[in-house]
C-alpha cells in the first residue's frame, strides 16, 4: 500500500490511485537507476557507468543528471513565472509608493495656511505630525483591509500554482501587510516631517 505521488509536476493534483509493479511482471522498455551518495555526483558517473556495464555491456547509458537538476527543470516554468510575477509586484509598490508620498504631499501643500495657523496658535511639531502621519495611515489601514479581503477572495486562482504552501498562508498575509504599513508609514512622514519644519509666517504668506 503505498501513498499517492505527483508523477510528472510538483504543481499537479492527482487523484488517480497509483501502482507499482515489479519489473518481470510489468517490464519497461526504459529504465532508471537512482544512486544516493554522500559524495559530489558528478564524482560518481564513472563508476555509475562501470556498474552498468558489468550488469550488461549492451545498455545505453543516457540522461544522467542529479536530482537538482531534475528538480529545477521540473520548476523551471514556475520559477519564472514568479520572477515575473515579483518584477511586477515591485514594480507596482514602487509605483504606489511615488503614487502615496506625491498625494500626501500635495495634501500637505493644499494645507498650508491651516498648518501655519495651527502653528501660530501653539500647535508643536509633534502635533503636526501626529495630524498628517494619522490622516494618512488612517487611508492606508482602510486601502490594507480591502486589499486583504480582496486576496482572500481570489486565493482559489493561486491554489494550482503552489506547492506545499496554503493559498490563505498567515505569514505571507502578514509579512506582506507589514511591509506595506512600513512603507505607508515612511511615506506619510517625510511630508508630515517638512510640513512641521515649516515657518508659521512662511505659510501664512501664500494667502
Amino acid at each position: 500500500v503505498v501513498g499517492r505521488i505527483k508523477e510528472n509536476r510538483l504543481s499537479e493534483q492527482g487523484g488517480l490511485v497509483q501502482p507499482f509493479f515489479p519489473m518481470y511482471q510489468r517490464p519497461l522498455q526504459n529504465m532508471a537507476a537512482v544512486l544516493k551518495t554522500t559524495r559530489e555526483p558528478a564524482a560518481m558517473l564513472s563508476t555509475m557507468r562501470q556498474q552498468v556495464s558489468q550488469l550488461d555491456p549492451t545498455l545505453p547509458i543516457f540522461g544522467i543528471h542529479t536530482l537538482r537538476e531534475i528538480r529545477n527543470n521540473n520548476v523551471a516554468p514556475e520559477r519564472l513565472n514568479l520572477g515575473l510575477l515579483g518584477g511586477f509586484a515591485a514594480l507596482a509598490l514602487i509605483l504606489a509608493i511615488i503614487g502615496l508620498y506625491g498625494l500626501l504631499a500635495f495634501t500637505v501643500t493644499q494645507r498650508q495656511r491651516e498648518i501655519g495657523i495651527r502653528m501660530a496658535l501653539g500647535a508643536q511639531r509633534f502635533d503636526v505630525l501626529n495630524l498628517v502621519v494619522g490622516q494618512g495611515m488612517r487611508l492606508i489601514l482602510a486601502g490594507v483591509v480591502i486589499g486583504l479581503l480582496g486576496s482572500f477572495a481570489l486565493t482559489r486562482v493561486l491554489a494550482s500554482v503552489l506547492f506545499k504552501v496554503e493559498p490563505t498562508d498567515p505569514l505571507t498575509f502578514v509579512t506582506v501587510t507589514f511591509l506595506l504599513c512600513v512603507v505607508a508609514l515612511f511615506a506619510c512622514w517625510l511630508p508630515a516631517r517638512r510640513a512641521a519644519r515649516a515657518d508659521p509666517m512662511e505659510a501664512l504668506r501664500y494667502e
